[in-house]
């Protein structure tokens, strides 16, 4: 091929690309705003089908992180309760931090203090409410680093680790138990005979061995531990991986601990993954007391598989203890394995007597979610009484909420449906609660001048009612009395802005935040009214433009000769020429 011919091809496939990706970058930020200002009602649509990209975000004047812009499919007030605590994180999160967010989605607290974190929710620890979450490496399915737990002013309180030569704890579980002690997994890879598993694994292949140690959170002193492999044999497995256990560096995860904890009596709830089982642990010699699901469960199923068919499973808790009544999320998916045609939340009653189980309720998203990892499932108790179920969906970057008989309330997305399948945005864990109360001590609300605009917000802060704002026609900040209350207005937004003032006498602006009762919790910082109006100068650009393009048109008319021509006269033309001669 001659280096013309290849030219002529190339050409135009470059022109093609580009005009797609104008077309592309219009449609975005000029067509779909239109359509959707026009029509309100497709912003859903365009939002779920990535036409603003798989992870659209909020920015902020006064605040420099960006925070998810929630999309809401379905509503019920009873929703707006409470606060939603997730670990945003996929290659299309530019913002990996953990996050509190309200009811509605609106942004409450953000932290990029820590590394990649997993796992945030509320814990009580001898009396009081801590922000706990894991932070550290996070490596394929598995993470090393350490647990964290934040008091009320997000200050680490706490620092827990694993104990034992080289062992870090892992990102699945840290659960603070009854007895004020530390309960979280612990992978590590160790050598195992795998020969009945084929495939030429030998007797010293290698395995993610899964443990869970119970420590003292105050001493950091190893109260209990547990090994999977001194309990359950490889070959019991359901997950396929052809290049696992030749090496070290690529170890079979045969079990994959994903959720303990522990009961009153002192045994634990465990859930393996990989086994598609839960089992129960004896507290005092590590025995399994009894296996639910899997290859070898020690119960009947009596709705007719409903019960107990779940595969790759996450979050097994206890519901109630008294009635053996357990919740899981039932992923029914781990790629390349689709075992389900979708995820679903699961709680299902267990007979300890007669070994029999029973599914109670099952729930299922709008879109019907396949969340191939991770997820999670919680009991509420709502405002009216009647328990909610608060599922997160994991890989699927949504969370709902739920009536206890299944009945969808409210669907929540934080990222574009259509690239769910990709793992492009996800939360490991979705959690709710009502209790996080927050007055931040180490920082004051943020107010940033933008335009003709003052912007204010105050990062954490859980009981903030509305903002006042005040003006001072004097240069002296210290003087409390000198400031005066110009505007105000409830807060609804993590930012609100006010219209400054033009051509006022106030020097200097602040904005304060007010409790419900009307009180002042704290004042932000002080800016001064020197701002530069930014109108003006817009309109008196527009005009020169428009004089420089009226000037430069008439002198091109002017130049090509494309100017206005007399019309022509009604009276015949005469020709001169034959008269010549007559001269």
């Amino acid at each position: 091929m001659g280096l013309s011919k290849a030219f002529h091809l190339l050409f135009p496939t470059v022109c093609i690309c580009l005009a797609a990706g104008l077309f592309l970058v219009l449609s975005q930020h000029i067509t779909i705003p239109i359509v959707v200002w026009l029509a309100p009602n497709t912003e859903t649509l365009f939002y779920d089908w990535g036409a603003f990209g798989a992870y659209k975000t909020q920015s902020y004047v006064s605040f420099d992180l960006r925070s998810p812009q929630t999309n809401i499919l379905q509503w019920e007030d009873s929703c707006s309760l409470g606060q939603v605590f997730l670990t945003i994180n996929g290659p299309s999160v530019a913002d990996n931090a953990p996050m509190i967010l309200d009811g509605n989605g609106e942004l409450i607290w953000m932290s990029r203090e820590f590394p990649t974190t997993m796992n945030l929710k509320i814990q009580r620890y001898r009396g009081q409410d801590y922000l706990t979450f894991w932070a550290g490496k996070k490596a394929k399915t598995s993470g090393q680093g350490e647990y964290f737990m934040l008091d009320s002013n997000y200050r680490v309180a706490h620092k827990l680790n694993a104990v034992g030569d080289g062992l870090k704890a892992d990102l699945h579980e840290f659960k603070i138990t009854l007895d004020d002690t530390a309960l979280f997994t612990v992978y590590n890879t160790t050598n195992r005979d795998l020969s009945p598993l084929g495939m030429f694994l030998g007797k010293n292949s290698w395995i993610v061995d899964n443990i869970f140690q119970e420590i003292d959170i105050v001493t950091g002193e190893l109260l209990f531990e547990w090994r999977a492999s001194d309990h359950f044999a490889p070959e019991g497995t359901f997950m396929t991986n052809p290049f696992g256990g030749y090496s070290e560096k690529i170890p079979f995860d045969v079990f994959h601990l994903n959720s303990v904890e522990k009961d009153s009596r002192g045994n634990f709830l465990v859930s393996a993954r990989h086994l598609h089982t839960v089992f129960y642990v004896d507290g005092r010699c590590g025995d399994v007391l009894w296996k639910f699901g899997g290859r070898s469960s020690d119960f009947h199923d009596l709705s007719l598989g409903r019960a107990s068919d779940f595969k790759w499973q996450h979050d097994v808790r206890w519901i109630s203890e008294e009635q053996n009544i357990i919740s899981l999320f039932d992923n029914g998916i781990a790629w390349p394995h689709m075992d389900a045609p979708h995820s679903s939340g699961r709680i299902i009653q267990l007979d300890t007597e007669s070994f029999t189980a029973h599914l109670l309720h099952s729930f299922t998203s709008l879109q019907h979610a396949r969340s191939s990892s991770q997820g999670s499932l919680q009991l509420l108790h709502a405002a009216d009484g009647e328990p909610h179920i608060f599922i997160g969906w994991g890989s699927s970057a949504a969370y709902t909420e739920h009536a206890l008989d299944g009945q969808l309330l409210c669907e929540t997305h934080f990222g574009a449906s259509a690239f769910w399948f990709w793992e492009r945005v996800k939360s490991y864990r979705a959690f709710k609660s009502s209790g996080w109360i927050s007055i931040p001590e180490d920082w004051s609300p943020n107010a940033q001048i933008d335009g003709n605009q003052l912007c204010v917000s105050w990062n954490g802060a859980t009981e903030v009612s509305s903002w006042e704002l005040q003006g001072t026609r004097s240069h002296n900040i210290y003087n409390e009395t000198l400031f005066e209350t110009i505007d105000g207005f409830r807060k609804e937004r993590f930012e609100e802005c006010f219209e400054l003032p033009l051509d006022s006498e106030y020097r200097q602006f602040r904005v304060a935040a007010l409790d419900h009762a009307g009180a002042i919790l704290r004042c932000s910082n002080v800016v001064n009214s020197s701002f530069v109006d930014k109108r003006p100068y817009i309109l008196a650009a527009v005009a020169a433009a428009s004089c420089i393009c009226v000037i430069f048109g008439l002198w091109a008319f002017r130049r090509r000769g494309l100017y206005w021509r007399r019309r022509a006269s009604s009276l015949p033309t005469i020709d001169r020429g034959k008269y010549g001669k007559l001269r």
